[in-house]
């Protein structure tokens, strides 16, 4: 099914247009000086190539911030179902691409959400290639290269794409312009590994991921935490701008003369007080530093025996979006990974002194 093609930029034009006749195109937009967002466009000339990360991932597609799920009106009570509309995502970063992937394993579980799914359907997924910042640590996450959650990728050859279509919905998107590919050649090929390779070493930002499990687990009560919640303000940025942060409330919303209403899915976070708060004024996680910590733990290792995989794609946006810098994933794991090695380090050395005793 795998296909590799070139496309040059200076068609690049023509294949804009003919994903565009498809539905709604989205790609990354300049919003500010610093950030960019997934926004609807007219012409290619608004694609952001420079983005790196949007402020929210592509996730908002498929599990929107807010949906209404059901209405009733009387007696009468209906489920609402989603409105589809086709569309096409451009310009996704492998980090991303992986967050939908690990998304995509989550709502399909049973009993799966037909509405995520549903959208997932109506569209087409385009990824591209990128270089990392300082943020970036996708590379540690085993995240850095796209694997899946794409219909076709581009990575960027300086004059052209070498483009990969993975799917038959991709090959099929393909057909009004398939004029403007070529076959890839060995310099093309060439020219692509080594991009990956340059790609690969250009990662300033990482840690050692090999680990990361016995790290949380030995750590749990380390005073690092303490130190982290102190300085949390517990304003949730960091699961909003995560791509794969899931958690949700349902609110029913009544009519004032209570005769109709609607329940609402809503976004939610683990960071917030109420959160994990029960019954009989119970809280599971009352203090910053316990909601920090089931985090940490939920992106680092707590999907590791259900599925296989970490919940952190290593995008970033956490340490760039919270305000009071305690975010910084690769620092904590570190800082963490160090204590850890330097115990068993003495540990080892205390066995050397016993032995040398006896």
């Amino acid at each position: 099914m795998s296909q590799s093609l070139l496309l040059k930029k200076t068609d690049f034009s023509i294949f804009f247009q003919t994903l565009k006749s498809l539905g709604k195109f989205f790609a990354p937009v300049r919003v500010s000086e610093q950030s960019f967002s997934f926004k609807e466009i007219e012409t290619e000339a608004q694609i952001a190539w420079e983005a790196l990360r949007t402020i929210l991932p592509p996730k908002k597609f498929f599990y929107p911030p807010s949906e209404t799920l059901v209405e009733y009106s009387g007696n009468e009570i209906r489920e609402v179902k989603p409105e589809m509309n086709f569309q096409v995502l451009f310009g996704v970063h492998p980090c991303d691409l992986a967050g939908l992937g690990i998304m995509d394993t989550i709502f399909e579980a049973g009993p799966a959400d037909t509405h995520y799914l549903q959208r997932r359907k109506e569209s087409l997924i385009i990824g591209l290639s990128c270089m990392p910042d300082k943020y970036c640590f996708c590379k540690s996450m085993g995240t850095s290269c796209a694997t899946k959650g794409y219909d076709i990728f581009l990575t960027d050859l300086g004059d052209a794409f070498f483009v990969q279509v993975e799917t038959p919905r991709g090959i099929e998107s393909l057909e009004n312009c398939r004029q403007i590919f070529t076959s890839v050649s060995e310099t093309d090929k060439d020219n692509y590994k080594d991009y990956w390779e340059r790609r690969d070493k250009a990662f300033t930002n990482g840690f050692e991921p090999d680990n990361l499990r016995a790290t949380m687990d030995m750590e749990w009560n380390n005073e690092i935490w303490d130190e982290l919640g102190k300085r949390c303000l517990s304003c949730g940025n960091c699961t909003p701008v995560c791509p794969t942060c899931y958690c949700f409330d349902l609110v029913d919303i009544a009519s004032l003369n209570g005769d109709s209403g609607s329940r609402v899915r809503e976004w939610d976070s683990c960071q917030f007080v109420g959160f994990a708060q029960v019954a009989g004024d119970y809280n599971f996680r009352p203090t910053p530093v316990d909601r920090l910590k089931f985090w940490y733990r939920h992106k680092l290792h707590g999907f590791d025996d259900p599925y296989g995989f970490k919940t952190c794609v290593g995008c970033g946006r956490c340490t760039v979006s919270c305000p009071a810098g305690i975010d910084d994933l690769v620092d904590v794991v570190k800082k963490l990974q160090g204590q850890r090695e330097s115990r068993n380090d003495s540990s080892e050395a205390g066995g050397e002194n016993e032995s040398q005793i006896k």
